[in-house]
């Protein structure tokens, strides 16, 4: 029974926060609710207080009324048979002498007055009551109380009942006594007890608010903490822990966000962790969708870039290791950041050489002019950054650049417990091949790279040789990259001072 009441009421009370505002904050949901619970609960408990409690004095008045009118019968049963008015008159008189009596009388079989005394219900002048002796006497045996009301006033009528009981004398009726009672007592004490209830009603109800909200705070608290919560995880701050332990259902779920924002905070650490390992393409495929991160790969169309250094392992022998490996993080940063800006991706560093890739994972329509804005930008910060290094006495680096376009294989190569994301096939040997054959400066591009439509309006190149490259027949035709259109210029010059601007001058 228990757990049936439970349900209906966890029922009701979600019904009823379907009615309140989506808007509304949870705390004057669950204060209004509980309000609305107690009021109607006061309400409801107060009506059958006074019910009870006027049923009970109406009772009291009933059985009064019944013992004075049947006593009263009894008493002249001996003086209405034998006539004597006196003797009748001295006992309805006696009656008057309480205080909620208004008025006695005795009636004859008939139905005529024999004596009265005080007020009667049968007097039009002070009584509403619109019944007459004949039809009182004629039920007197089942119903013995008729209420009415006495007109003390034009504005003012005071409640009245009257009490009939049949005077028998061995089986016969010798006439009928009737005793009238005023209500005004009654009344009083009605309106006494509806002022009493609705003043505790009143009290209970405000005590009620005050408490209700206290507790729909108190309910709320936790929710507003997970409002918190989630605003700092809103805003990247993983660090939110809670301060409070419970050991509730919502205990329970602070518990399971806490370690829910540990693993965030871990997931974070292992995503800048990857970002510098892998590009930030790849890193986020690898986060974002782990059950497809297997071997194999895809034909993909895009760009490979290769760039190394032209005398690295002259300049490594008279350089000590730290030095060496500064300079390196230095011109790679550099060429990180051209390849960013133009949308590529950072496939490996091996040794004093770079590997870039444009078109892949990410899809990229103009990967090809993208790739030789990359080639010329990164030959541009090459040579500012000679420049200070001459400047400082310093010996230049000078790079070599070769790009390859077309069709390739892109995905995770290795082994099972070891693997990277990468492109093969022959574009990138090709490529790769440029980059060796190309001297200082030089970027090196294939006949097929330059005669695109998308590349070669907007890309100036002179011929080159034609080179004679192992594995493949033939000759290969090359050009070598020389600039970009004019249209095209604003473009490079603006990413050639973003990285100069927030990397500070080395070497």
């Amino acid at each position: 029974m228990g757990l049936f009441l439970h349900k209906i009421i966890t029922a009701l009370l979600s019904k009823a926060l379907e009615f309140f505002p989506e808007h509304l904050p949870i705390v004057y949901k669950i204060s209004l609710l509980i309000t609305g619970l107690i009021l109607f609960c006061s309400t409801t408990l107060s009506g059958f207080l006074f019910y009870d409690q006027t049923r009970i004095m109406e009772g009291q008045i009933n059985e009064f009324g019944n013992t004075m009118v049947n006593h009263l019968a009894r008493s002249v049963q001996e003086p209405l048979l034998a006539e004597d008015k006196l003797a009748i008159g001295v006992l309805v008189s006696s009656l008057m002498t309480s205080q909620s009596v208004i008025g006695t009388e005795i009636l004859s079989p008939e139905g005529n007055s024999i004596v009265e005394a005080g007020l009667s219900p049968f007097s039009k002048d002070t009584s509403s009551f619109m019944f007459n002796q004949l039809e009182v006497i004629k039920t007197a045996d089942q119903e013995q109380s008729w209420p009415w009301q006495l007109a003390v006033s034009e504005n003012l009528q005071v409640n009245v009942v009257s009490f009939v009981s049949p005077i028998v004398f061995k089986d016969v009726t010798a006439g009928y006594a009737l005793v009238s009672f005023s209500q005004e007592n009654l009344d009083k004490a009605k309106k006494k007890a509806i002022i009493s209830i609705a003043i505790a009603t009143l009290v209970i109800i405000i005590l009620g608010i005050r408490m209700s909200f206290s507790v729909g705070k108190r309910i709320s608290r936790p929710v507003d903490h997970l409002m918190e919560a989630i605003e700092a995880f809103d805003q990247g701050n993983y660090d939110f822990r809670f301060k409070d332990r419970r050991h509730d259902e919502v205990g329970q779920l602070m518990s399971a966000f806490d370690r829910m924002a540990a693993g965030m905070v871990q997931k974070k650490q292992v995503e800048k962790a990857l970002d510098r390992y892998l590009s930030p393409q790849v890193a986020r495929e690898v986060i974002t969708n782990l059950d497809a991160v297997k071997l194999g790969g895809k034909r993909v169309a895009g760009s490979v870039l290769f760039a190394d250094i032209v005398g690295f392992t002259q300049m490594s022998e008279s350089m000590a290791p730290e030095d060496l490996a500064a300079m390196l993080n230095h011109y790679f940063s550099l060429i990180t950041q051209a390849c960013e800006l133009n949308l590529g991706t950072v496939d490996k560093y091996m040794g004093d050489c770079v590997m870039l890739l444009f078109g892949a994972p990410v899809e990229d329509t103009e990967h090809a002019f993208h790739a030789a804005l990359c080639s010329l930008l990164i030959r541009r910060l090459v040579d500012h950054e000679n420049k200070q290094r001459t400047a400082k006495g310093l010996f230049p680096v000078n790079f070599r650049i070769g790009i390859n376009a077309g069709s390739m294989l892109a995905g995770n190569m290795g082994s099972k417990n070891k693997m990277e994301y990468t492109v093969v096939g022959d574009t990138v040997n090709l490529a790769s091949r440029f980059c060796s054959m190309a001297e200082i400066d030089q970027i090196v591009v294939s006949n097929n790279f330059f005669e695109q439509k998308t590349i070669r309006q907007r890309l100036i190149a002179d011929k080159h040789i034609p080179m004679k490259l192992r594995g493949f027949e033939g000759m290969v035709e090359t050009y070598l990259l020389e600039s970009i259109e004019a249209e095209y210029m604003d473009t490079l010059d603006r990413q050639f001072r973003s990285i100069i601007g927030l990397l500070p001058d080395k070497f």
